[in-house]
């Protein structure tokens, strides 16, 4: 009987019913995305150190070398000799050395200058074109190539520094030659040409007639290695050493109220949707004061009646759910394949978010339903039968 009270009631205001649904599918929508969005930006941003154990650049800030170097988003400490950086490969506690040169960029995207080393470390492939193997040619990133519609074959030049509108090398062209596909990483945001392109474009402003680089990526022989190599590096060279992970962990946790913020604004939404629930519920009750009453008088158990009100409150919250994780999932679809091409989504993840914010949200509607049961128990049956 319960059960078909409870179909009954929502099949007769449709409209109320579908509106209790959607406000409460978009706030627990928003919820799961902002909570999902803050783990797969976590996870891409830690993504971008794999593979790198040690970053060696120029004394100075050890952050700032691994800003600029791992993630492209802040400028070199200044250059270190080729030759230092070569004799990292002799080390027996060294399995890998890259050496990159950073300085110019085009469009916003900074052109790195790097080996076929560099691609086999991001896993980049090729949409079309080739790996440039000569001075002057270069390969793009596949958000450059969107970003700045380039294509094979086309020509650009290179501006010193990060910003537009700077000093321009007008004499020193480059040409595409390859297009990458998307990784998710951090070479989709950059043009990577070889080092003897960079070399080429700075000789008359290059301050030693000995060639340099800006950064080495190292990546060592074990954990033994990461803890010591570090410390041969700072103390018997002119190079500084800086560890990835340790720079990372150190700059998110200065950032750990970012996610505290998230989190209780993610709460917030499930909260407010279910205020809307409780709502619905309320003008709900309203109307069927008497059916309650009605129930009371035919002395139907208690448990039988919180049944139907909580059974309003739970099909409300169900449909939302389904409807929450539909439009959640699409929008980070949209996210991997438009927004951010390549960035890698982890399903687990927002299996468990979803999880989560369905377990809050049915939780936090059953006690809605609290006030609702207890105002139906506290109704006079004689007066309100009259009434009806």
């Amino acid at each position: 009987m319960t059960r078909k009270l409870v179909t009954s009631y929502l099949r007769a205001e449709p409209l109320a019913f579908a509106l209790a649904v959607l406000l409460c599918a978009l706030g627990m929508a928003a919820a799961i995305s902002v909570l999902w969005i803050q783990s797969t930006l976590f996870d891409h941003a830690s993504a971008q150190a794999t593979g790198i154990d040690l970053v060696v650049g120029a004394k100075g800030s050890a952050l700032q070398n691994t800003l600029a170097a791992v993630y492209h988003l802040d400028v070199p400490n200044g250059n270190i000799k080729l030759a230092d950086v070569e004799k990292l490969t002799e080390h027996p506690m060294v399995a890998r050395v890259i050496p990159i040169s950073l300085g110019d960029s085009v469009g916003g995207a900074r052109i790195v200058g790097a080996s076929q080393a560099f691609f086999e470390l991001y896993g980049a492939t090729l949409r079309q074109g080739t790996f440039p193997k000569e001075a002057m040619k270069a390969a793009i990133g596949a958000s450059v190539a969107k970003r700045l519609k380039l294509a094979l074959g086309d020509r650009f030049v290179g501006n010193h520094g990060m910003a537009d509108g700077g000093d321009t090398h007008e004499d020193s062209e480059y040409q595409v030659v390859g297009v990458l596909a998307p990784t998710g990483r951090v070479i989709d945001q950059l043009v990577v040409t070889p080092l003897e392109s960079v070399w080429a474009v700075h000789a008359e402003h290059a301050p030693s007639s000995e060639p340099e680089v800006t950064y080495a990526l190292v990546q060592t022989r074990g954990p033994v290695a990461m803890a010591s190599l570090p410390r041969h590096i700072n103390s018997q060279t002119n190079m500084q050493a800086a560890s990835p992970a340790a720079e990372s962990a150190r700059l998110m946790a200065n950032f750990g109220w970012v996610a505290l913020i998230i989190q209780a604004f993610a709460i917030a939404l499930i909260a407010s949707s279910i205020l809307a629930l409780l709502a619905a519920l309320a003008q709900s009750l309203e109307r069927h004061k008497t059916d309650m009453a009605l129930l009371r008088a035919m002395g139907v158990r208690q448990a039988s009646i919180r049944t139907v009100l909580l059974g309003e409150s739970i099909i409300v919250v169900v449909l939302a759910s389904l409807v929450a994780i539909g439009l959640s999932l699409s929008f980070m679809i949209w996210l991997a394949t438009v927004a951010v091409p390549g960035i890698e989504v982890n399903a687990i993840n927002g299996v468990a978010i979803s999880a989560s914010v369905v377990g809050i949200a049915l939780l936090l509607a059953i006690l809605a339903t609290i006030p609702g049961m207890k105002r139906t128990f506290r109704l006079d049956i004689a007066t309100q039968l009259s009434k009806g």
